[in-house]
């Protein structure tokens, strides 16, 4: 159920909110405004008084973690956000590094969660990262006047071996992450992710540059990428790149480095810059964050009807999919959805074949079984499917998982009717 895209309308429509929680403290929100939202949201949504029966857990996003660095010298706190479903399955996911993470950690998490439901992009393990100098961390080499302003800038190069070195293989050891990596940063954020590109663009396969702070000394970064163009190793990279409504020499020095790229961006590099007048420079991370993992993820999606493609279409596509991105089989989401399809047009056999397939290759989610139960029950087979119900009821009773309260209403309803002599 929980990993579905569609569902019979004899199932039962019960669901539970369930929180996700690593090791670590259970993030809430991103802010006192949103903890504000959410006491609102608690108080004036539930009528009348509040009964003892009722229960309420919180609904989180994301948990804390703390890395020392020995590249800074410093301790350094993260904010983790993992895909719905990571605790019970064992698949690898791509890892977003997004700097500003306080600042920009829920709305993008919001995002990540929609595109993926969507089946516009893979899930994501998010790792936001706060800042403690900001400036430092940021900024590559200062000109004088800004060196003499800000006496801790220039740090990025430092910064980004902290990435690389220690942050990157923290990660990579706790947790389960695929060989994609997108470095997303916005003002000074969106100027180290540049300078990254630039310097060491092996750390990160993509790079989300929004609203890069690039008239830094002088446009140094944009005389760097001139030079040095023609040389960089970046087949198979990406970069996508904005600009908003803003002042000052921030849109003319980023047009002045899209047309580097536009003369002489290498074979194989695949960019885009977008003006987007209609955004401030505070308004933009949204809406870039948006626009470009879907530009990115563009050839994610499966294209057509499924039921056209069939299994050995879908094989096809997402082997095509891992040539450009990263190893991947096609998903239980995707398989499950082609077997609800099947079993809509009347096609039980089919199905149940279908469902049989996201069983041998994902024996361990109790959604598989859940439907192949499903499929069961509208071919007549009750014995099987009651075997399946019970299969996926037994794997969450107990437990948190959002469909448990389902898988167990579809076990119970099948069990009366058989007793009954359905």
């Amino acid at each position: 159920m929980g990993t579905r895209f569609h569902k019979p309308l004899r199932r039962s429509s019960t669901k539970k909110t369930v929180s996700y929680i690593d090791n670590g403290r259970a993030l809430w929100t991103a802010g006192a405004a949103t903890i504000a939202a959410l006491v609102s949201v608690a108080v004036f949504c539930v009528p009348g008084p509040l009964r003892a029966q009722e229960t309420h857990s919180p609904y989180v996003i994301g948990t804390t973690r703390q890395l020392h660095s020995d590249v800074l010298g410093e301790d350094r706190q993260l904010i983790i956000h993992l895909p719905q479903g990571y605790e019970r399955g064992q698949q690898q996911y791509p890892v977003m590094y997004l700097l500003d993470g306080d600042a920009h950690f829920h709305h993008t998490t919001g995002i990540t969660q929609f595109l993926t439901r969507g089946g516009y992009m893979p899930a994501m393990i998010v790792v936001a990262i706060p800042n403690t100098d900001r400036t430092r961390d940021l900024s590559p080499q200062p000109s004088a006047e800004v060196a003499e302003r800000s006496p801790t800038a220039g740090g990025a190069d430092e910064f980004l071996r902290f990435l690389s070195d220690e942050l990157i293989p923290w990660v990579e050891g706790q947790y389960r992450t695929a060989s994609f990596r997108v470095l997303v940063g916005h003002s000074l954020g969106g100027l180290f992710a540049t300078h990254a590109l630039l310097v060491r663009p092996e750390v990160f396969d993509a790079y989300i540059s929004i609203s890069p702070a690039l008239w830094w000394n002088d446009r140094a970064l944009v005389e760097q990428a001139e030079a040095t163009i023609e040389q960089q190793p970046w087949a198979g990279r990406f970069l996508y790149m904005t600009m908003g409504n803003e002042g000052g020499d921030m849109l003319p020095a980023a047009a002045a480095l899209a047309s580097v790229f536009k003369a002489s961006a290498p074979e194989g590099f695949d960019w885009q810059f977008h003006w987007m007048d209609h955004e401030t420079h505070g308004s933009i991370p949204h809406r870039t964050t948006y626009d470009a993992l879907e530009w990115l993820f563009m050839e994610y999606r499966v294209p057509g009807d499924l039921m056209a493609l069939g299994l050995g279409g879908l094989e096809l596509h997402y082997a095509a999919v891992s040539e450009r991105y990263y190893e991947m089989d096609v998903p239980e989401a995707v398989i499950n959805q082609l077997g609800y399809q099947y079993l809509r047009q009347g096609e039980a056999p089919m199905a149940i074949e279908t469902f049989k397939l996201n069983v041998e290759r994902f024996p361990e989610s109790a959604n598989v079984y859940d439907s192949l139960g499903d499929a069961y029950d509208t071919a007549g087979e009750s014995d099987l499917a009651l075997e399946n119900y019970e299969r996926a009821y037994r794997m969450t009773e107990g437990t948190q998982h959002p469909e448990a309260a389902v898988y167990r209403a579809n076990y119970e309803r099948l069990s009366r009717e058989v007793a009954a002599g359905r």
